[in-house]
């Protein structure tokens, strides 16, 4: 990981409420079932993220490597996966997605209550 990606992160905080976001639907679909293969439907609503930001975000993560696609199809749509990197990169952006998630939700606890 280099220090300029963290350093973009932590100046786009949507971005890292989109990462987040994925990486909890993955952790959430493989809890439900073990063979779940990591990859997670497009995601066109993100809360504290402004719909029409959504497909420049995408793009960012995926320029950042932090974010991998693959197009399944013209019915299926795309899908989406958070990379290893974009793994090791959350823990550095816990605390930045958590005062996030109580400006909009002081009840909350990280990382759960954000993500479906």
């Amino acid at each position: 990981m280099i220090d300029f990606e963290l350093k973009l992160m932590m100046e786009n905080p949507e971005w890292c409420l989109v990462l987040n976001h994925y990486s909890q639907l993955q952790l959430q679909a493989k809890a439900q079932n073990p063979e779940f293969d990591g990859w997670v439907v497009r995601q066109n609503g993100v809360t504290g993220v402004v719909a029409e930001r959504l497909p420049r975000i995408h793009g960012k993560l995926i320029a950042f490597d932090l974010l991998k696609f693959q197009i399944a199809g013209r019915d299926s749509g795309v899908f989406y996966q958070v990379t290893r990197e974009g793994e090791k990169m959350l823990p550095k952006l816990e605390e930045i997605i958590h005062n996030i998630s109580v400006q909009e939700d002081p009840e909350s606890d990280f990382p759960y209550s954000k993500s479906a």
